[in-house]
């Protein structure tokens, strides 16, 4: 039997789901990865008859590798108490300047008029927030970029 914890493996699957998003949504991450729709649908699934599903170690750094962001396996290193810490970061790839800033901004606004939308009647449908979390994966690729950037990019 499994020792993990409830809330990493919700994160898990969540952050499974972020990363298909990041690579252009699960049809893609298909496509990319050589697996069936279905079996990564399960992968991301917070169903209770899919619980169990968790992706593939080689997929998930495979998937990881082809996104802007390593959403697994940060999570998988979180979950052991360790915190991910690029090898190499490219020297002069981007740089903080105020339009990065502002488009950060506009990524961080489109997450919070999407919620704002979705409960202007009070409740969050399930397409409701789907989208939402599609805006929450932009969101973390954009403040994972500037994560890289504050651990050791532009001085």
């Amino acid at each position: 039997m499994r020792q993990n914890s409830k809330i990493f493996e919700t994160a898990l699957k969540a952050n499974t789901q972020a990363a298909y998003d990041a690579v252009g949504g699960t049809s893609s991450a298909s496509g990319l990865l050589g697996v069936g729709i279905s079996a990564l649908s399960k992968y991301a699934s917070q169903d209770e008859q899919w619980k169990e599903n968790f992706i593939r170690i080689d997929l998930a750094v495979d998937l990881d590798r082809r996104s802007p962001h390593p959403f697994i396996v940060t999570t998988m290193a979180r979950e052991l108490g360790f915190a991910l810490v690029r090898d190499d970061l490219p020297a002069g790839d981007v740089k903080l300047c105020p339009m990065s800033l502002l488009k950060l901004d506009r990524v961080l606004d489109d997450v919070v008029d999407e919620v704002a939308n979705a409960l202007s009647d009070g409740h969050a449908d399930a397409y409701e927030r789907k989208e939402i979390r599609k805006r929450i994966a932009s969101a973390k690729v954009a403040l994972a970029r500037l994560d890289a950037m504050m651990i050791g990019g532009d001085e």
